[in-house]
Formats: C-alpha cells, structure tokens, sequence
C-alpha cells in the first residue's frame, strides 16, 4: 500500500527541479505581474504523469544591459536609442527580469538582439502586435524594433512603423509610400521576462512539432493533457567588469500527452480534494450553527 502511495505522489507532483537557483529573486523580488514557474523536472525527466511526444532546446546569442547603460555609447551601453528605449519602457509596466526579477530604478535589465537573428515566427508575432491598433494590446510595449542609426551620431527617436509582413515578405517593398527597413538594421529590446509569453515560438521553426509549438492557444504554464509547455532552461550574466554585455539564453520546449496512469492519479486527487473540501465546509456549517445556538442560547439565559 505504502509502494502504491508513493508511486501515486510521484506522478502528482512529479520529481523536484534540481537546477541552479536564481538567487535575484530572493534579493531584489519578483514583478507582481509574473505568473510563470518552471513546468517540467530539469533533469531530463518527462514532468510527472505525462509522456513527452517531442522536446526542443536550442541557444541565442543576445546582450543584457542595465538602464543605467542607457546613456554611454556602444558597445557598453545604447545612448543612438535611449530616447526611444526609455519611451517605449514607459508605455506599460516593466514586466521583470529573468524568473520576473526586479532590480528597481536603474538597475533594470533589458536583453538587445539582432533583429535578424529573431526567429521567424517570433519576429512575426511581434509585427502582428505592432500592427494591433488596440489601445488594450499590451502585448505590442512587450519588444521594441529600433532601426540601427545610419551614421554616426545619428539618434533613434521611436520604434520602426509597422508594416505588413509575411514569411516571404519582399523586403523591397513599400508600403504606405515608406521603404522596409531590411531585418538586418534593425535590432529588437525586451525585459528579459517578455520571452516567457512567447517561449514556444522561439523553438519552433524547423522543429519536429513544428506545427504545435506555433500555436500560442495549447501553451500553458503547468502540464495538462495536450499542451505546450516551455522555459529558458539557462541563461548567463554578462561579464560587466571586463565591460562585456553578451549574454547567451537557452529554451527548452516540449510537447505533452497525459498518460493513463498520470490521468488515474489525477482523478484520485481531484476527488481527495472534492472530498477534503465537502469536510471543510461542513465543518464550517457546523461551528457557525453551534456559534448561533450558543448566542440564542445566551438570549434566553438573559430574558430568564
């Protein structure tokens, strides 16, 4: 019985991550809006009741900067676009670092990659935001595309005008009588915590589920029957006393099925929990009678 138990509780919960800890949570907090935890062992597991149908990791290359690097020239810091980067920053709350953290003020961190080094499909979510004329989409304050100056001296004052976009998109073309800006002189600037809305599209081009990781809608925080799950595996510091920036990330996605015994355990719980709940509210319905015959009970002590 206590063998049975045991295997029960581990395809509930599943077996414990045992990655590095990202110590800045516990140092600087976490971004009230951040809803994300890592969903599946870092073990090399499958997450607990669930068979794994395909998993994807791949690496980028990107640069992490703080706000305070805003003013200096590159390659330590981004003074061509600190207008335009403070602007676009201000549109919508800052939506935290890596694992949500929030170094405050001027310590925040924003991550700087080659637009052309995107992939695609990420680079098409992004223009489909930029082009949502919603006052409500926040999603589209989530990446800021910033052309790359001309010459130097030049200044970036706002981000790139949407435009129209496919995957076989002419970059020639125009498009309300202004040129594309070629990939390749743009680069895009996001808190590290924007990929996690995303994380699967990262991933998905040229992958074996290809297909499933480009669909936003089965893409869920915690594992259930049919769904996406993703997190950046790993990510470096850059080394900011040799007045370095570079920083490489890895996402690690997955596609899952739930097992029958996953499902088994899980109707088991869902039924303790139903159960532990009823228990909880009779209790609860008992002592507020017993608390209200105790008081009609001091009533009539009183009238007597």
């Amino acid at each position: 019985m206590k063998t049975a138990l045991s295997a029960t509780l581990s395809l509930i919960l599943g077996r414990p991550a045992l990655g590095a800890i990202n110590w800045d949570v516990f140092e600087h907090g976490v971004v009230d809006s951040f809803k994300w935890s890592r969903p599946f062992p870092d073990d090399g597991s499958d997450p607990g009741g669930f068979h794994v149908n395909c998993r994807v990791e791949r690496e980028f290359h990107a640069k992490m900067y703080k706000l305070t690097d805003l003013p200096e020239q590159p390659p330590t810091g981004l003074a061509p676009w600190q207008e335009a980067i403070e602007y676009f920053l201000a549109q919508r709350a800052f939506v935290g670092s890596w694992d949500g953290v929030d170094h405050k003020g001027k310590d925040r961190e924003i991550v700087v990659m080659e637009y052309s080094e995107v992939p695609g499909y990420v680079r098409h979510w992004i223009e489909a935001q930029q082009q949502d004329i919603s006052v409500t989409n926040d999603n589209k304050w989530l990446y800021g595309v910033f052309e790359k100056p001309k010459k130097e001296g030049d200044k970036i004052l706002a981000t790139v005008k949407p435009q129209p976009t496919s995957p076989a998109a002419d970059h020639t073309t125009v498009a309300e009588g202004v040129p594309i800006i070629e990939d390749k002189d743009k680069i895009v600037v996001f808190p590290a915590g924007a990929i996690y809305e995303i994380l699967p599209l990262w991933v998905a081009e040229g992958s074996r589920c290809e297909r499933e990781f480009n669909n936003l809608d089965k893409y869920r925080p915690q594992a259930v029957d049919h769904s996406i799950l993703a997190w950046p595996v790993d990510h470096t510091k850059p080394q900011r006393d040799l007045g370095k920036r570079d920083i490489t990330f890895k996402i690690e996605a997955m596609a899952v099925t739930e097992t029958e015994d996953g499902k088994r355990a899980r109707l088991m719980w869902e039924r303790l929990h139903r159960t532990v709940r009823r228990n909880e509210r009779r209790l609860q319905k008992e002592e507020r009678l017993k608390a209200k015959k105790e008081i009609e009970d001091g009533h009539i002590k009183d009238e007597l």
